[in-house]
């Protein structure tokens, strides 16, 4: 398959259900079905203008090109397409294609989440907590904790790890134990190292918790396992074994392959 049949099969896949491709298989996409896309995006078709973003965001066809991607998310975001808005919001606030600008970024992100979008609410959370893009208020924090509850309801560990780590250390909220355990022990259960760490502490210190050496090892094992170094320490002081997962171990992938 030709660069831009392979750059236009990823196109359709972004497109499929809003644009009538006209193509029986993925197999049989044409230059001529590529350039549908390109007249699509020029008659202002915010799935093609996206698509073509998202191709020159990734260098799918074509060398990566973050600014002529910024242009097509920003003309499929001003018709409202929230993935667009979310990927202008990352862009902005990484400085890729343009100079980092919290503010645009925080601009995009508001008008993704305002959509629904459970990573915005993330970032938006986020950068309030971190008084990124707005002027420090008190309020902020109450922001943060509006958006963050959001985003853990949408079950995004790093939401869920952040409230944690808010209830635990009283940061901006008042310190409440039980809450922090519960929202570390959702993102521990979504495979958060860092969330699996902090609930193996409350158990080895008994802080929140009734204390409970086995649950301790548990969970420094997995946050060990998910890549917490801090967790290595901890297993080492009490001679607990390390478990190592059995596919990062050399030749693993390739003896469970085919």
């Amino acid at each position: 398959m030709g660069m831009k049949k392979a750059a236009f099969s990823v196109a359709a896949i972004l497109l499929v259900g809003s644009i009538s491709l006209q193509a029986e298989t993925k197999s049989s996409f044409t230059d001529r079905a590529y350039s549908s896309v390109i007249k699509l995006a020029e008659k202002g078709d915010r799935n093609a203008l996206f698509a073509l973003g998202e191709m020159n965001y990734l260098g799918i066809g074509m060398k990566k090109d973050y600014k002529k991607a910024l242009y097509y998310f920003i003309e499929a975001a001003d018709k409202g397409h929230v993935k667009a808005q979310f990927n202008l919001g990352h862009m902005y606030y990484e400085g890729m294609g343009a100079p980092k600008d919290f503010k645009k970024a925080m601009y995009w992100f508001q008008k993704a989440a305002d959509q629904g979008d459970p990573k915005s609410m993330l970032y938006l959370g986020q950068m309030y907590y971190n008084n990124e893009g707005v002027a420090k208020s008190d309020r902020n924090i109450d922001k943060a904790l509006y958006w963050l509850t959001q985003a853990s309801k949408a079950d995004y560990p790093q939401a869920n790890f952040m409230l944690g780590e808010m209830f635990y250390e009283g940061k901006g909220v008042k310190t409440d134990l039980k809450k922090a355990r519960d929202f570390f022990e959702k993102a521990a259960d979504q495979g958060h190292a860092d969330a699996q760490f902090f609930l193996g502490q409350m158990y080895l210190t008994g802080k929140g918790v009734h204390k409970d050496m086995k649950k301790a090892k548990r969970w420094m094992q997995e946050a060990y396992m998910n890549g917490n170094k801090d967790a290595k320490k901890v297993l080492d002081t009490y001679g607990w074994e390390v478990v190592i997962k059995k596919e990062t171990l050399p030749g693993y992938e390739e003896s469970h392959s085919g």
